[in-house]
């Protein structure tokens, strides 16, 4: 069985909130904090976007707009998000598996290997 979530719009092109009003990256199944977490950790968008390749750059500058215009939005989330340097490069490995060949992809496929980054990440 399936349970369709309710995206919400916000003003930003590439975001939507989920449940709880989490803000993820529309149809990357990556949540803006994770994006904030590497780039705190020094990485600019190019460098995130090797690390998750089936992000678009436009995608990425949105969710870093995004933390921009809600800081303590994603600092509360991230407080409560602490991860290992091994834990972030195996989520890496996985998210990077998971939408390898996205463009070959149908979209019930990517909403499908979304959701399994999504149970992953929480």
């Amino acid at each position: 069985m399936t349970i369709a979530l309710r995206m919400i719009k916000t003003q930003h092109a590439h975001i939507v909130k989920r449940r709880g009003a989490i803000a993820e990256i529309k149809g990357a199944g990556l949540d803006v904090w994770t994006i904030i977490g590497y780039h705190r950790l020094d990485n600019d968008a190019e460098h995130i976007q090797k690390i998750f390749p089936h992000l678009s750059l436009a995608q990425i500058y949105d969710a870093l707009s995004y933390y921009y215009d809600h800081p303590d939005e994603i600092d509360t989330i991230l407080a409560r998000q602490p991860m290992s340097e091994k834990d972030a490069r195996a989520l890496q490995n996985r998210a990077n598996t998971l939408f390898a060949g996205r463009k070959d992809l149908t979209r019930l496929q990517v909403k499908q290997r979304a959701a399994e980054l999504r149970k992953l990440l929480n």
